[in-house]
């Protein structure tokens, strides 16, 4: 599948950004096993930034939309969905893409 480029993402590009507290945790086998049961629990109705705060969803979304989290915007747009995201996205976040995620993470989920 043929995704756009994330570059018509620039819309996003003229807005401020925001400051983000990143404060880093230390994280314990209890945390990664609760984060691997997060992943299971994971929808597109999910944030942007929930999805690349679990490997494995990472991984799904990153499939699909490479580079997303490297897009200068991404700031402003990672604490939408998905299907919020689309009508900003000038065409880079497609149906397709979102039923391609949709059905990885509910694969993920089984």
């Amino acid at each position: 599948m043929k995704t756009a480029p994330l570059a018509a993402l620039l819309l996003f590009a003229a807005a401020p950004a925001f400051a983000q507290d990143e404060t880093p945790a230390t994280e314990t086998a209890e945390t990664a096993d609760a984060k691997e049961s997060t992943a299971e629990m994971m929808t597109i109705e999910n944030t942007i930034e929930e999805l690349m705060s679990n490997e494995a969803t990472a991984a799904i979304l990153l499939k699909h939309i490479p580079g997303i989290n490297e897009h200068p915007a991404y700031d402003q747009f990672k604490t939408m969905n998905l299907p919020t995201l689309q009508p900003w996205s000038a065409g880079a976040v497609t149906d397709e893409i979102i039923a391609a995620v949709k059905a990885d993470l509910e694969a993920l989920a089984a």
